[in-house]
């Protein structure tokens, strides 16, 4: 009977226990053990320390007593839920079901009972997430066959962005592996620019407000887990400057301008500052303001 699977894995781990414990207490005392009468030199020892070390001993002992006995009365319960349930109407309506099915039937419920297989209601469904985790592996493979397209800030991704992506993607074709692969760069620079965010905003508020002016003073200002080669990606510019009109609506005067689109195409480009950062292509963009 199925519901009886998890009840007697743990009354085998708790026999399993017992039997550990008892084999403990059969076996001597270790080597490293001072062994509590000694001959030689070692025989020396004060009383005290003789009531000590008996003590010790006998304390060990009564703590793995108290083991077995704990262990011994989960094993008990065990044993009564497991009566309990055999002798429940569920319990006999199952046996009653399996007594009415002929051999082919009894069959069949065994060989589902034995490969865990899922119900037909529960299959087309297990089946769909299954080719969407495969659909996403094969997205997350373009990276490996395109590396051109890749960025250190991918990175940032975890697996639920991969199967998001990959649930519309179009993986037959050059553009729709462009246009997914740029939105994961989208994704990835959203998930990193709040990171270069509050480096630029740390090191403000450590150096009286004043902004970096070159990479290497900002660099310790982030955290130690970030990829180095993701700043490599960026330059350190005036926040007026004209490429991008609402760079001074993130902050600044010093912002962190992406260098180059990875395919101009289909990326967009960020600044980020200590307020904020934009994203923005052909035509097309958004701010996102912390402050």
């Amino acid at each position: 009977m199925k519901f009886l699977k998890k009840p007697l894995l743990l009354l085998l781990s708790l026999l399993g226990g017992i039997a550990a414990l008892v084999f403990e207490l059969s076996r001597p005392p270790a080597e490293s053990r001072t062994p509590l009468l000694q001959t030689g030199p070692a025989a020396a020892l004060a009383p005290a320390e003789l009531v000590t070390q008996l003590q010790t001993l006998q304390s060990e002992r009564q703590a793995t007593s108290t083991k077995v006995a704990a262990l011994e009365a989960e094993v008990r319960q065990l044993k009564k839920q497991l009566a309990v349930q055999a002798t429940s109407p569920t319990a006999q309506t199952a046996k009653q079901e399996a007594a009415a099915q002929t051999p082919k039937q009894q069959a069949a419920a065994r060989q589902t009972a034995e490969t865990g297989a899922d119900s037909p209601a529960e299959a087309p469904f297990a089946q769909a997430v299954l080719d969407l985790a495969v659909k996403a592996g094969r997205l997350n493979a373009q990276i490996q066959l395109h590396p051109e397209l890749d960025i250190p800030e991918l990175q940032y991704l975890d697996e639920g962005d991969w199967i998001h992506f990959a649930k519309e993607a179009d993986l037959d074709s050059e553009g729709g592996v462009r246009k997914v692969l740029a939105d994961l760069r989208q994704r990835a620079k959203d998930r990193f620019a709040p990171i270069a965010m509050q480096a630029l905003s740390s090191y403000a508020k450590a150096n009286g407000g004043q902004s970096p002016v070159s990479l290497s003073q900002l660099a310790p200002y982030f955290p130690n887990t970030t990829d180095p080669t993701s700043l490599d990606r960026y330059n350190l510019v005036p926040a007026n400057s004209p490429q991008q009109q609402a760079s001074s609506s993130i902050g600044g005067p010093m912002i962190l301008r992406e260098k180059a689109p990875v395919d101009p195409e289909y990326d967009t480009a960020f600044d980020i500052g200590p307020t904020g950062w934009t994203s923005a292509t052909r035509g097309m963009g958004y701010v996102h303001k912390i402050n």
